[in-house]
């Protein structure tokens, strides 16, 4: 077991070059949100801008479209109609040709099984697999085969449960042992969120624990901005498991300056959004 430390991610950071462009700073689509969760997917889009993604596409259905469009202006949306599963797909398919990473599943409520599909059959670049996608796969096994190899899964307590088939109880009780099942089932790199979050790379050879955490963090949308976070760095070029540690190190340590400036009690996951750059120069970012 490794703790990870500021100097791994700050190596871990992709330069900006003095030439550098929207596109060559990392193009992101995020399949997120529903009709009841547009949040979930205006804070992975604003942590994945705030992390540094040159370009971000945010993949919703056509009704939350005005909600999106008025939350991040700096955001290009695409829309599909979530009655239409085939139409869907022909555009979900249009929009992964030009990612370099994919983040998916928050927010995603009933949409999971149709969008998760779809955007599995055709991705072929790192991804985030989040919340509801995470469910999605629990629940249909013929997805797991679809998963490119340099995925990252970010499961909470619960959602591992899921994903074992057991109980929380149980994935709390051992959860080196969790996480290191689930990757054996799955074969990809797998992250377990909680106090003393877990990464463990692909190959099962590197696991390290995070020491960037508070209470505070515990609030609905906190896993929202992480994912947001982890898709950032991979369409900027980081290998996912670096991405999935550091993603790990930057979110803890936005939520720790957000407690100083909030409290514990008050802060809220927008909060950790605008700590990120703050966070990005405790490490010794430029921004």
């Amino acid at each position: 077991m490794i703790i990870t430390d500021s100097n791994f991610v700050k190596t871990t950071l992709p330069e900006i070059p003095g030439e550098a462009n929207k596109f060559t700073r990392g193009r992101l689509l995020l399949a997120v949100g529903s009709f009841g969760m547009a949040g979930a997917a205006v804070m992975a889009v604003r942590a994945a801008l705030r992390t540094g993604a040159g370009f971000t596409d945010l993949a919703v259905p056509a009704r939350l479209y005005p909600v999106i469009a008025a939350a991040v202006p700096e955001s290009v949306v695409t829309v599909y109609d979530e009655a239409d599963p085939v139409r869907m797909e022909e555009v979900l398919a249009a929009a992964l040709e030009k990612a370099n990473a994919v983040v998916m599943g928050c927010g995603f409520g009933k949409l999971r099984e149709a969008v998760c599909t779809a955007v599995l059959r055709n991705a072929r670049v790192p991804m985030v697999l989040d919340a509801d996608a995470l469910n999605a796969m629990a629940l249909q096994e013929d997805l797991r085969p679809l998963c490119p190899e340099r995925t990252v899964l970010t499961p909470h307590e619960g959602e591992m449960a899921r994903l074992l088939h057991v109980t929380s109880p149980e994935v709390r009780a051992d959860r080196e042992g969790s996480i290191r099942k689930a990757r054996e089932i799955y074969g990809t790199n797998v992250l377990l969120k909680g106090p003393g979050t877990l990464i463990l790379d692909a190959s099962g050879a590197a696991m390290y624990e995070n020491p960037t955490v508070n209470a505070g963090m515990a609030r609905a949308g906190s896993g929202d901005v992480l994912a947001g976070i982890i898709g950032a760095l991979m369409a900027q070029g980081a290998d996912p498991f670096r991405a999935a540690v550091s993603g790990a190190y930057l979110h803890g340590l936005a939520g720790d300056l957000a407690a100083e400036r909030f409290g514990i009690r008050s802060m809220l996951p927008t909060d950790l959004i605008e700590c990120i750059p703050e966070a990005l120069r405790r490490i010794g970012e430029e921004i």
